[in-house]
């Protein structure tokens, strides 16, 4: 052994402090782990523990302490207001012992953790500390609860601890023989514990099985946060490795991520990836690294290098039949269908939890619930391997035609151009294609003209509505039952979809279909197929809708002539599918589309730019509005390069632009982009000919702003607007939207009225349990709490949640939904008087609402969760807490919202307040 120097032993101390604390399996690692790194320092390293191992033969370091509480202890001791009952269990950090309360107060068992202070050193009494700190800040039905802290008598500290009477979850699952589903939805309640963790700043760093228990009643309980970690804390400057990071030698090798082993920084990542192997563990029935024991070094190396192998192949067990039938047995399956049911999503979305690299990781616990959510629910998941479209998933087109007032011309000149560029296989089928292509154009040409100028009333102002009635009238005249006379009303029947006149469109469509069978025309036949089976799946009747789109794609052949008509066709497959609620096969629809639109010949700008736009609105109805944005941002630059910015394109761009800024929390630029909007449809008529659904959309946000009587004037307008036009949904909106301004003016009878109004037209055409009610239910939350009856608002925000819990996979709802209910029912439990409560709600709300954003996103809703942790925290008496939860707010508040709107002001008057002047 080499002369111990100062810098050696500097370098080495903290290895060897770390190792004393391990079983000897796991010395064997760090030193095996410290070997690759600094061979010289391994060897001294392993000297000092073959001493310390005679040493500790001989009794050293027993000698001089006295015998720690939890070592000497006996059933029946008395431990301040608890008695010792039994021990459950000891390990390196020390004992816990099952104990019961006895001083007559309650009748409640507990568990009671000693530290082995005398050997975990001077770090290892930071953990303990720690621990302690870290369950008083945690508060969920799904983590094992601090009852209670104390010190002996002589002077060992203790932890008093919630005692869960269970089993480690993978033993749970199999001896109940708990199928797949079953499984994920068990642990997705590990999830919400982690999750609330993670809200908390608190990374477990520890996840494994043992630390999971399930109890007779099937509720999970998450164990043992002592080597927890505070977010906050930041990391250590200097290089590192989970052998020299404090803390890290008390990790369980098997379940530990990458850089807990290879230096890299310790975050929520890490969390990430343990869950993703214990969810490995619990659907395949096997570790990723395959079966055990395995020597320590070959551990490490799966760990750090080898990527696992597919769920779905782990499941058969390397061809181990009688394994493999064990595994499925336990999973109420047989092998087949095990492998089967693993194959696709389950494998990617576990796949993707155990990357290697944390940034591949899902970003936070939350989205990997989520997409495990979806999975149940069978909706496309957002992890998928090498796709960058699946993503795009299910698409609606809302809010574009509302928008503008658009005119058939614009939507009949784009369908009947883009045909004459289609390349034809011959040169005699090219000219013969493109003459009937101009043909058709040119009688979309005459319509439009006749419609827009010789049949409009000199100076009468006309909307969308009119126009199609219009075009509808002129069609039933013409003797000519051709295949332009079928695309003129194909046309006209997609753009009564578009208004949401769907007995009109079925009309059309239906007559349409019927003409096109009377004519020797494929394309035609397709188009007319397709675009009636998308009507079809708007009344309710899916399988006729899916048996149509099959109708249409088979009549169309693989030519460049029928290019664009697939295109045509898988997009209204693609709507019924999501009518249909078939997500997968949706978005495997819209994909193809969009490769068969760009192997197209000559594809035009024009039909790049509403695609980029169509897909942008995708990323906007997935919840992800940074994605949404960028490109929004994009197609608002290509329309001024096409000198197209002063369009009803760019009306119906800045609307949903606008629209995903305020769903993201960033209400001042929404509202400065829906101004554009509107400025492109007025003249010197006011907004006579603005979109009454623009118009709604704006008084929402100026409701937000707190431009009160802005927002009353223009709701009141589309409101009257919207009636006068039959147009349901802008009724709705608006009625929604002036029941929150009448009661944010205090005028709670109107917005009861509101309310009522909107609440008969919900139940005439939505089905119980649709995401809508449950915002009905929130708004009527919040105007009880108005009124003054907080009990009558606490009941009514519990259903809210309720609600929208149990919609989610069902209906199409954004992420924030849940957390914003959330953060509702938490102002009003403060007003009950409840703030352990309200913080409980706040934080998860805040949680919530950070991963809509996304981190780093400065948004309004985040800001008014914030503050309302912030007053919940301060009701509690918590004033640290309080005053951190202010600053936020008034970060995220004051560039959201504005310094001057209340809620900005009202945070920034406590942050102002703050002793430490910060």
């Amino acid at each position: 052994m080499p002369e111990l120097s100062p810098d050696l032993w500097h370098a080495v101390s903290s290895h060897l402090e770390r190792a004393m604390d391990l079983p000897e399996q796991e010395r064997l690692l760090l030193v095996e782990a410290l070997r690759q790194q600094d061979p010289a320092l391994a060897a001294f390293l392993q000297g000092l523990l073959d001493e310390y191992r005679t040493l500790l033969g001989k009794g050293f370091l027993d000698q001089d302490a006295g015998p720690l509480p939890g070592e000497a202890a006996h059933a029946g001791q008395a431990l301040g207001a608890y008695t010792l009952l039994s021990a459950i269990g000891q390990g390196g950090m020390g004992t816990v012992w099952r104990a019961r309360r006895s001083d007559g107060r309650f009748d409640r068992d507990v568990a009671i953790k000693f530290p082995s202070i005398a050997r975990m050193g001077e770090a290892g009494r930071e953990r303990f500390r720690r621990e302690g700190q870290f369950l008083a800040r945690l508060s969920h039905p799904h983590i094992a609860d601090l009852v209670d802290a104390g010190i002996t008598d002589a002077g060992h500290p203790y932890l008093v601890l919630e005692h869960v009477q269970g089993s480690a979850i993978d033993r749970h699952c199999d001896e109940r023989r708990l199928d797949i589903p079953s499984r994920i939805t068990l642990f997705l309640d590990v999830l919400s514990a982690v999750a609330h963790a993670h809200a908390n700043l608190i990374v477990h760093r520890d996840l494994k099985p043992s630390n999971v228990l399930v109890d007779s009643k099937a509720q999970v309980k998450l164990l043992d946060f002592g080597v927890a970690k505070l977010l906050e804390e930041g990391s250590v400057t200097g290089p590192q490795t989970a052998l020299t990071r404090e803390g890290g030698a008390a990790i369980t090798l098997e379940f530990a991520a990458p850089e807990q082993l290879t230096g890299g920084h310790v975050q929520t990542t890490t969390d990430v990836y343990s869950l993703g192997v214990l969810l490995y563990l619990l659907l395949a029935g096997r570790h990723p690294a395959g079966a055990g024991p395995w020597p320590a070094a070959d551990l490490v190396k799966a760990i750090v290098e080898t990527d696992a192998p597919r769920m779905s192949e782990a499941a058969r067990a390397g061809g181990d039949a009688e394994a493999a039938g064990a595994i499925a047995h336990n999973r109420a399956t047989t092998p087949a269908r095990l492998a089967h049911m693993l194959k696709g999503d389950l494998d990617t979305i576990v796949a993707k939890a155990v990357k290697k690299d944390p940034r591949d990781r899902y970003a936070a616990v939350t989205a990997l619930a989520e997409d495990l959510g979806r999975y149940l629910h069978r909706q496309p998941i957002t992890a998928r391997p090498d796709t960058v479209g699946y993503k795009a998933a299910r698409f609606v087109q809302r809010n574009r035609l509302s928008v503008a007032l658009a005119t058939l011309a614009f939507a009949t000149a784009i369908a009947g151009v883009t045909g004459v560029f289609v390349q034809a296989r011959s040169a005699r089928a090219q000219r013969d294609f493109a003459i009937a292509q101009l043909a058709r154009a040119e009688a979309f040409n005459d319509l439009n003209q006749f419609v827009l100028t010789d049949a409009a009333p000199s100076g009468k102002p006309f909307m969308v509505g009119d126009l199609l009635h219009r075009a509808e009238r002129i069609l039933s005249r013409r003797e000519v039952k051709d295949a332009t006379h079928v695309d003129l009303m194909i046309s006209v029947g997609r753009q009564y979809s578009g208004l949401e006149e769907s007995v009109s469109a079925l009309r059309v469509l239906e007559e349409a279909y019927s003409l096109s069978r009377q004519i020797d025309d494929p394309s035609l036949q397709a188009r007319a197929s397709c675009a009636l089976a998308s009507a079809v799946a708007r009344g309710h009747d899916p399988a006729r809708a899916e048996s149509l789109v099959q109708e249409g794609l088979a009549r169309l052949s693989g030519t460049p002539e029928s290019a664009l008509d697939r295109v045509f066709c898988l997009l209204r497959g693609a709507e019924t599918d999501r009518v249909a609620d078939e997500s997968e096969r949706a978005v495997a629809r819209v994909l193809s589309a969009r490769e068969a639109l760009r192997r197209s010949i000559l594809p035009s700008e024009i039909h790049e730019l509403r695609l980029s736009m169509d897909l942008a609105e995708s990323y906007r109805e997935m919840s992800q509005y940074k994605e949404a944005i960028e490109i929004f941002e994009q197609c608002d630059r290509q329309l001024a390069r096409m000198g197209r910015d002063d369009t009803q394109t760019a009306g119906t761009l800045y609307n949903n632009w606008a629209l995903s800024l305020d769903e993201l929390g960033r209400t001042l630029e929404a509202e400065r982009i829906f101004s554009r909007a509107i400025g492109l449809s007025r003249d010197g008529s006011g907004d006579a000919n603005v979109s009454p659904m623009l118009l709604t959309n704006y008084a929402r946000v100026l409701g937000e702003l707190e431009r009160l009587d802005e927002a009353a004037g223009h709701a009141e307008r589309a409101h009257a607007m919207a009636v006068d036009a039959g147009d349901n949904v802008v009724v709705n909106q608006s009625l929604l939207v002036l029941g929150d301004v009448y009661r944010r003016r205090g005028e709670i009878e109107r917005s009861a009225k509101a309310l009522d109004l909107v609440e008969a037209r919900f139940r005439r055409v939505l089905p119980d349990g649709h995401p809508a009610f449950a915002s009905l239910t929130s708004r009527r939350s919040l105007l009880a709490q108005a009124a003054g009856d907080l009990a009558r608002a606490r009941e009514l925000a519990d259903q809210a949640i309720a609600i929208a819990q149990a919609t989610m996979g069902k209906f199409a709802a954004p992420a924030y939904l849940v957390p914003r209910f959330r953060s509702r029912r938490a102002d009003i439990v403060i007003a009950l008087g409840l703030p352990g409560e309200a913080v409980a709600d706040a934080q998860q709300a805040v949680a919530g609402l950070v991963e809509a954003a996304g981190p780093g996103t400065l948004s309004g809703k985040v800001g008014s969760a914030s503050l309302t942790l912030a007053r919940a925290y301060q009701a509690l008496g918590d004033e640290p807490h309080a005053h951190e939860a202010f600053r936020t707010a008034l970060a995220h508040l004051e560039g959201s919202f504005g310094p001057d709107h209340p809620q900005t002001r009202e945070a920034r008057r406590h942050v102002e307040r703050m002793p430490d002047g910060r």
